[in-house]
């Protein structure tokens, strides 16, 4: 009997924690308002919280940088078989649990309509569900992120698996031949354009996010073959860079800015894949590392829990309420998103991608 044996590859684990934090920063900007009216203190991170949309480029570059890491040396001669086994693994990977969170984005609208809720018909037409059903909404319409508003990303990254992937692949194989300094200029020069083209969330600069990622891991794999590795607190230097870069926003303008973080981003990927320093150490932390293991899971169910919770549990009604009662109530929508993303991953997520893949891996009749 036959069987498909993948190649051990070498694990991030800081590169899954970062993952968490990314998918937590998310969810903190879109729950801003609530936590600004439940703790009027957390005011004073809004230059952190508030710039939380920073994570999804860097949820683009990370993607680019580990799927050239887990799947380039399979693709060193291509095939179209090695090409749609791909396809199917990154859709057993992302679209379960996608389409469970769609599917329970309806089910709130459709309960909304029969109980007498208010809510947006503008926001949820039904003639775009079918394409977002099949991820490709955001292939379209710019102006449409979605009846479950986070997964527009999802979709932007299924053009990237279909098209820039393998792109990527052909790109870097055309660079082996030149020196290391030409693949860094190549790369900053990807995330200095990807600022000066943006004028929305579009494919045009998922793309080039897409690229930059499979470029730092280009740089990389240079780095290794070399036998070199940067100091080990450069993952810290780079976190600091990085946080430094979101405080002084306002002062650089938004282009520098975005150039600047889009650097930092890609410093920091490159530097947690090296020797674990610091930053490292947080990251694959236990509870750090396992919110990165469901920080898909958070990313497409924050936007549900803050439907239900802007309806059964306003913040609004409880912002003139005792300390401890907003403290409480603030702890309750940190339990409903956390009780909702484990459901998703323990119930959709995790089993469907193993049945998949086990799918994937079965012998053919004929072996």
């Amino acid at each position: 009997m036959k069987a498909i044996v993948a190649a051990k590859i070498e694990k991030l684990d800081a590169l899954t924690g970062l993952r968490g934090v990314a998918a937590l920063w998310v969810a903190a900007m879109h729950f801003s308002h609530e936590m600004y009216l439940l703790l009027p203190v957390t005011a004073g991170l809004n230059w952190l919280i508030g710039q939380g949309a920073n994570a999804v480029p860097l949820f683009f570059i990370l993607s680019g940088f580990i799927l050239l890491h887990t799947y380039r040396e399979r693709f060193e001669v291509f095939s179209w078989a090695k090409y749609c086994e791909f396809i199917w693994l990154r859709l057993a990977r992302i679209y379960p649990a996608y389409l469970a969170a769609l599917g329970l984005m309806v089910g709130l609208v459709v309960v909304s309509m029969f109980a007498g809720v208010a809510y947006s018909k503008e926001a949820y037409p039904l003639a775009r569900l079918p394409w977002e059903a099949l991820m490709l909404h955001r292939w379209w319409w710019t102006d449409f992120f979605g009846w479950n508003f986070p997964d527009w990303s999802i979709s932007a990254e299924w053009f990237a698996y279909l098209f820039i992937f393998p792109l990527a692949v052909w790109l870097l194989k055309k660079l082996q031949s030149r020196a290391i300094g030409f693949s860094l200029v190549a790369l900053l020069g990807l995330l200095v354009l990807e600022p000066a083209v943006r004028t929305e969330w579009k494919l045009p600069m998922v793309s080039l996010l897409f690229l930059a990622g499979a470029m730092v891991w280009e740089l990389r794999r240079r780095l290794a073959a070399l036998g070199k590795t940067l100091w080990a607190p450069s993952d810290l230097v780079a976190a600091l860079f990085l946080i430094l870069v979101l405080w002084f926003e306002r002062s650089f303008g938004s282009f520098v800015s975005a150039s600047l973080f889009l650097v930092a981003v890609g410093w920091l990927i490159f530097s947690l894949s090296q020797k674990p320093g610091i930053a490292a150490k947080f990251l694959t932390w236990g509870p750090v590392l396992f919110l990165g293991e469901i920080s898909y899971s958070i990313y497409l169910t924050h936007g549900i829990s803050q439907r239900v919770l802007k309806v059964a549990l306003s913040a609004e009604k409880f912002a003139s309420a005792s300390l401890a009662v907003r403290i409480a109530v603030l702890l309750a929508y940190v339990f409903c998103l956390l009780a909702l993303s484990l459901a998703l991953y323990f119930l959709v997520e995790r089993p469907a991608r193993h049945w998949l893949r086990r799918l994937k891996t079965m012998p053919s009749p004929s072996s």
